[in-house]
Order: C-alpha cells, then sequence, then structure tokens
C-alpha cells in the first residue's frame, strides 16, 4: 500500500479482519472493537508477551516498589536496612533487574507437587526460580519466604498484586528484566489454560506496535533489526539512528540507536500472532544510517541493495503492508492447536510430503548444475547414518 501510515494500514486490515470473522464464524464473539492498540514495552509490562491473550486478566504486576518502601522504622530511630532480607529479590534489584508477579486465583492451596510443577515449567524457560505467597479466605498471607521479607513486606506484595482470599502470588526474580518477562508472560498463558479463564468461544483481537527498532547482537558487535531490514523508524526516533562514537559504521550497544521504535505491528489472536507487517523507509539517506548500524559497509550495501538505494533517489512514497498467516487464522478458527489439521496436505516434521513423495532423489545431473558431488553416506559407530 502506497502514501500511507501505520494508522491507516491497521484501519485497512482491522475491518477485513473483522468482516471475515463476522463471515466465517458468526456465531463467536469479538472481545472487543476497535482492537486494543498496545505499545510493544506496555505489552511486555503488562502481559511478558508481545501476542497476548486478552481473554483473561492475570496481568504482570512489579513488586519492587512494595518491595522497597521504607517499612517502619525499628525502635530508637535506627536507619532501615535498604535490601529486603530475601538475598534472589535482592540480588535482582541490585543488578538492575525485575521482581514481578502475577496473581492465580484459586491456587492458595496448591501442594507442594504442583508448586514444584510450576517451577519446574519457568525452568524449562530460563527461570531460575518461583516463590509464592498464599492468600487465605480470611485474607491472610502466608509463605516460605516471608521469614525473610517479614509481614510487613508480604502484605505489601499481596496488595501491589491485587491478590485476593483464594489467590495463589507467584514471583520471579531475575537481574535479566527481559526474562523475568518472557518466563512469567509464559506461565500466565499456561495458568490461563490450566485454570480455564480464556473463553473459547471468545475471538480477542489486538494490536501490538512499535517494537524496537534493533536487538544488539553481541558476537557480531552491531545492531540487527527486530523484524526485517528494511522497517521505517518512528518519525520522532529518527534522531537516534547515530551512533555514540559519532561514526555510522562503528555502532557499539551503548548507542542511542538501541532506543528507537520502528513503525512495526502485530496483529494476534487469543494469544497467537496471526501477521506482522510494517511501514518502510523510503528515503535512501536514513536507510543508509539504518544498513551502517546493521554491520555493512557502504560498498556491501550498495553491492546488496543499490537498486532500492538508487530508486529512492527518485522519490519513492511511505509504504507498508502485512503478511496473514492464514493457516494460523483457520485453525483458531476451527479450534485446533497446529496449523497442519487445516491444511489439505502438510508435510511431515521432516518436511517430506507423503502424497506426492517428495522429496526424491536427486538426478546426477542436478548436482553438477549447483556445483556438488554426492560421495555416499557415513556410518556412525551407533549405525547411524549421515549424509558427507
Amino acid at each position: 500500500m502506497s502514501f500511507v501510515d501505520e494508522k491507516r494500514v491497521m484501519d485497512f486490515v482491522e475491518a477485513m479482519i473483522v468482516e471475515v470473522s463476522h463471515a466465517v464464524v458468526p456465531d463467536r464473539p469479538i472481545q472487543q472493537l476497535p482492537f486494543p492498540r498496545i505499545d510493544y514495552h506496555d505489552a511486555m509490562e503488562r502481559y511478558g508477551s508481545d501476542k497476548p491473550d486478552l481473554r483473561f486478566g492475570l496481568e504482570l504486576v512489579d513488586l519492587a516498589p512494595a518491595l522497597l518502601a521504607e517499612p517502619a522504622l525499628p525502635a530508637g530511630g535506627a536507619s532501615p536496612d535498604p535490601n529486603t532480607g530475601f538475598r534472589a529479590f535482592d540480588e535482582a534489584l541490585a543488578g538492575g533487574g525485575r521482581v514481578k508477579a502475577i496473581a492465580a486465583p484459586g491456587m492458595a492451596d496448591a501442594s507442594r507437587s504442583q508448586i514444584d510443577d510450576l517451577v519446574a515449567f519457568i525452568r524449562r524457560y530460563g527461570g531460575k526460580g518461583l516463590a509464592h505467597v498464599s492468600v487465605a479466605a480470611d485474607g491472610t498471607a502466608h509463605s516460605p519466604i516471608a521469614k525473610f521479607l517479614g509481614e510487613e513486606r508480604i502484605a505489601a506484595m499481596v496488595a501491589a498484586a491485587n491478590g485476593e482470599p483464594g489467590d495463589l502470588i507467584l514471583i520471579v526474580a531475575d537481574a535479566d528484566g527481559e526474562r523475568v518477562a518472557d518466563v512469567l508472560g509464559r506461565l500466565r498463558q499456561e495458568l490461563g489454560l490450566r485454570l480455564g479463564l480464556a473463553d473459547q468461544n471468545v475471538l480477542a483481537y489486538c494490536w501490538v506496535y512499535h517494537f524496537p527498532m534493533y536487538q544488539w547482537d553481541t558476537d557480531r558487535g552491531r545492531w540487527d533489526a527486530t523484524h526485517n531490514p528494511f522497517s521505517g523508524v518512528v518519525p520522532e526516533d529518527e534522531k537516534l539512528l547515530i551512533t555514540e562514537s559519532g561514526d555510522p559504521y562503528k555502532p557499539a550497544h551503548t548507542d542511542p540507536a538501541g532506543r528507537a521504535r520502528a513503525m512495526q505491528y502485530d496483529i494476534a489472536l487469543n494469544g497467537w500472532e496471526l501477521g506482522g507487517g510494517s511501514v518502510r523507509i523510503h528515503k535512501r539517506e536514513l536507510l543508509e544510517r539504518s544498513f551502517a548500524l546493521q554491520g555493512y559497509t557502504f560498498e556491501k550495501m550498495h553491492e546488496l541493495f543499490g537498486g532500492i538505494l538508487e530508486a529512492f533517489d527518485y522519490g519513492a512514497p511511505p509504504h507498508g503492508g502485512i503478511a496473514m498467516g492464514i493457516d494460523r487464522w483457520s485453525a483458531l478458527f476451527a479450534g485446533q492447536t497446529n496449523i497442519r489439521e487445516v491444511m489439505a496436505f502438510p508435510k511431515t516434521q521432516s518436511g517430506a510430503d507423503l502424497m506426492m513423495g517428495a522429496p526424491s532423489a536427486p538426478e546426477p545431473e542436478q548436482y553438477s548444475e549447483l556445483g556438488l558431488r554426492f560421495v555416499g553416506l557415513e556410518t556412525g559407530s551407533a549405525g547411524d547414518s549421515t549424509a558427507k
């Protein structure tokens, strides 16, 4: 689409999605119109996901204010200890990380094995541990970590997490704030399914927009585009596409570019990403700056993308669009969690097409065309065979 901005693309696509939903699944209500539009950072802060399932609450809550609030001064007027008393929390906060929680309804009486199962779940995604506080029917809070934090801080944490009688407050702490969001976001989604919090008939669409423009690649010493290298930058953030050194070809992880937001947007449905797109860069100078931040030399960017860079000299209009995952959308309409269930002839996990018997063995001439030579299979000691 030419001569568009983010809003125009999203408005157009949203109208199409509403029409398709009403035509294909007229008995399934759309939770909110117009669709909620959530800034990426807000989505990660509240849901720990850039494709949040909005059919239930269970939002992530920052516990740092409650933990760091000054408790009542001890007798004699001595200064209060700035630490919480619980090492895992103190180390996370001292390292610039986060301590966040969700309140799981009706789980206050969870058994030790149930808690251990949740701990095992988060460890699969890099979580180091899971603290918990149970809120009894009479509103009193109980926790194994109360002996470190004290009753005052435990009560403050419950209040911050909006805990209600019968809730189980689940807490993740880490010096890596992004890991806290990811782990707790996955736990939120899992509990939403386990506890039956999501109405399976509802279609909860939402937009997530203004993703980070770049992420730092430590190994290669450059910025990588989070979506694609042609995505446009939010106009007010164009001034951030610079390096700290002043040399565009010498990026560093402390560059202002790390704070730039992209004109990127995703459409999500019930915790699944349905599609994503962006309004693209259409100015040569800006695209060259972006390529330089991504580690391209002037010569290399012109070798690979010279055509589009030169075309921009002639005046390209603002342009953007979106790519939709029709298979995934069909699966959600059909109540399936695997897109292979809505494909007429799905391939196997190894990529084989059973109906066509593909792929077949290549002919010698095909190897020759590609400059390859097949020398047979190597059999390992355990009897496994691998191509050489």
